[in-house]
This record gives C-alpha cells, structure tokens and sequence, in this order.
C-alpha cells in the first residue's frame, strides 16, 4: 500500500504559520475566555477543512521572525530532521538572516526576542486538521526551548533550539512542496516580493503544476494589505501605488529566484498574476544568455520585440527576452538586425511612441559605465532623472527631468549611447 503523505504544510500556512497582520496585531487579538485556550491571545480564522486558532503569548511573528523560522528549519532539514538543533555561531545566524557582518547587542536582543515569539506561538485545530486522510483536533507549538550558550571572549556563542515535536513530524513527513525555500527567501531584500513570492506558493496547485495564476481581489487596497501583509497605511495607498510597487517586487523575483511572474489585466478588467516555475527552489543562480549581451544588442532586441509584440502575442517582452535560450536569442537577434536595417534606409520617418523598456537598457548600461560609482549612476541616470523613453526608425529620445542635465547627457554621452541604440540618441 502507497505511504500517505499528506500536504499538512497547507494547514498550516493557511492557519497562518507565516502570519503578519496588516494592522497592530495586538489591536485585533482576542484573549479567549474557555475551552482548552482559555486566557490565550488568539486569531481565530476559517480554513477548508473548519476553523483554526492562532494562538501567542507575547507576540505574533513579524517578516524578522517568518526570516528565522524559515532558516531554522533549513538548518533542520540539513541535520536529518534532528528534534535539538545545535547552531555552533550565534554570529553566524545573525549574518544570516539580517545580513550583518558582526553580530552587534541589537542584533543579539532581536535574535532572542524572535526565538521568544515562536517559543509561544501555536495553532489549535478543532476537528479541522487534516492527517493521513482523517480530520482530527490537533494543539502544538513551533519551538520547546532555546538556549544561548557563550563560550567565552572571542569564541562564538552557540545556539541550540529544541522544535516542538509534532511540528517537527509535520516537517518530516510531509511533501513539502508549499514549504518556501530558504535559499530562495534569503535573495529577495523587499518585503513586498517575500510576501509575492511565498504567496504564489499557496495558490501552486500541485507539485507537478509549472504555470499557475494568483488571482487579485477587485479591490486592489484590500488585497494588498491583507494577501501581502502590508503595514502600509491604508491614507497613503492608490492602485496607481500598488500597481508600481508590485511591479518592482515582481522584478526582483524574476531577477532572483527560481518563479517567473508577470503582472496581467484580465477581460472584467480585474489583475491577476501569471507565475512560471523556471527552476528547482535552492538551485545555482540560472545563467540567463539575454542578460550576457552587450548593451547595443540588448538594445535592439528590446526594440524590435516592442515592434512586434501584439503580433506575436507576447504580453511579457522583459520576461520573454530572459526566458530565452542561447540559440533562440541569436535567432531574433538576426531578425531584429534584418528589420532594422530595412527601416533605417527608409527616407520617411515613422512615428515617435514611447518605449519604456528602452529605460532597462540605458540603466543596464549606466550601472556598468559607473560600476562602484552607485552614487553618480543615480544622480545622472536615476528614476527621478530620466523620466520617459521614445523611439522611432531614426532616433531614440529620453526625457530628463529638467533641461540642465537633458544638456549633461548630451554633451557627455550621447555619441557613445548612439553606438548602443544604432540611431541617434537624443536626451531633452
């Protein structure tokens, strides 16, 4: 008989393991007052299979602490699921999860109160947990203890942590294929892609599903802060707001991690998110042949792509032209170069349209011109400086966000730009 493995890492993410709420968590926590939980602070939620009660006693979890879990049952994993965790630097850890060099006092507080959070947080099922094929009442924790150990001055101090052992099972035994990867969280700085991105993994269908859709709310606000966990306030946020701050969550993502997204207006008029599996979680960074082109060819194919996306039905030209294999990149280079020359000789000029992507490719170029210069890339080629990109058969034109540097950039690197776009650049 097939051993059942059921997906319980589904229970629990819904029930809210990775849980961040949008407003003060403490402000819509209610203490309960009988049954088994009786004094605890809770959230009680609705998931397929009933109800489950998200329970703490000092706090609940903050992206910091979702952070720690994340990496600690990485680590678990790594030492054959092993209930007593021994981390031999507490240093270490800290370079880890918050990116620090030295472990500093305030990293070291930080570390102890996120160890404290999960030492108190738990989950209360009532006849609504799914194992092996039968709903069961189900109460367990996330960590049993914790100890910091130091070993003396100049010596790393050790950690060791002990996992609640139901939990622990459930880590085991289960096709983790919602589990998200450490080795994937731990790329993405912004927030809002860590929320994106673990996210996706809870509409993912099924392990063997590659494509998939995250479907958003007809009220943008909403969804936002509440499928991302945002703590931005609700005063300062507008679609227009929304809509940009996903689309650069979405970059990094694609940049970073195994999933490719791209954001898409559906026929109601509502979004929706097209995701794409490109690549096992916790696999070597992929060698993408598009992002190895020099400057001028990225160029032209941007351009030519612009040209004839509606045709080809190409919604992503960005995620289109990194998805590309080595031969498939040469083949449209040579029909990119084919068009364009044919244009070029055309004595007619054609009409000027925006072209927005041709931003990418000035600022891929301005961060290898002015490579360890960061300061200077953004003061001459930043978001705020070059506004808005137009192109047409026999010239390119950026707009610059006031005439006095329009007239820099000209002057300083508008012959050497012209060789990247193969038509006269123009900045105003």
């Amino acid at each position: 008989m097939k051993e059942i493995k059921p997906k319980l890492d589904h229970n629990i993410t819904l029930a809210g393991l990775l849980l961040t709420d949008a407003d003060k968590a403490v402000l819509k926590t209610e203490r309960a007052t009988e049954g088994p939980i009786k004094g605890l602070l809770f959230f009680k939620k609705t998931i397929p299979s009933g109800i489950v009660y998200i329970l703490n006693g000092a706090e609940f979890p903050n992206a910091e602490a979702v952070d720690l879990l994340l990496y600690l049952i990485w680590q678990a994993e790594q030492n054959n699921w092993q209930r007593k965790l021994e981390l031999e630097s507490l240093n270490k850890l800290a370079k880890e999860i918050f990116g620090v060099k030295r472990l500093g006092k305030t990293e070291k507080k930080l570390i102890e109160r996120l160890l404290t959070i999960w030492k108190f947080h738990g989950y209360y099922f009532p006849n609504s947990f799914l194992w092996q094929g039968k709903k069961i009442t189900a109460q367990f924790g996330v960590i049993e203890d914790w100890i910091i150990e130091s070993q003396g001055r100049g010596k790393p101090a050790r950690v060791e942590i002990t996992f609640n052992e139901k939990f622990l099972e459930i880590c085991k035994e289960t096709d983790w294929y919602r589990r998200p990867s450490w080795l994937e969280i731990k790329k993405l700085r912004k927030e809002i892609a860590k929320s994106l991105y673990l996210l996706a993994l809870e509409y993912k269908p099924d392990e063997q599903t590659k494509d998939w859709k995250i479907y958003i709310d007809g009220d943008i606000k909403y969804w936002y802060r509440n499928a991302l966990n945002s703590l931005a306030n609700p005063k300062h946020l507008r679609p227009s707001i929304i809509l940009k701050r996903l689309k650069k969550a979405i970059e990094e993502i694609n940049e970073k991690t195994n999933l490719r997204m791209d954001l898409q207006q559906t026929e109601k008029g509502n979004y929706c998110i097209v995701v794409k599996e490109v690549a096992p979680a916790g696999s070597e960074a992929l060698e993408i042949p598009f992002d190895k082109l020099p400057p001028e060819d990225k160029a032209l194919l941007v351009a030519y792509l612009e040209v004839v996306a509606e045709k080809r039905k190409i919604n992503n030209i960005w995620g289109f032209l990194r998805s590309m294999t080595s031969k498939q990149v040469k083949t449209w280079l040579r029909k990119a170069k084919k068009y364009f020359e044919s244009e070029m000789q055309g004595a007619k000029e054609s009409e000027i349209k925006e072209k927005p992507r041709l931003l990418e490719v000035l600022r891929d170029w301005a961060k290898k011109k002015f490579k360890g210069k960061p300061t200077l890339q953004r003061a001459l080629f930043g978001e705020d400086k070059v506004l808005k990109a137009f192109e047409n058969n026999k010239k390119v034109i950026f707009q610059c966000t006031d005439s006095f540097l329009a007239k820099l950039l000209q002057q300083d690197y508008g012959k050497e730009l012209k060789k990247i776009f193969k038509k006269e650049v123009i900045f105003e």
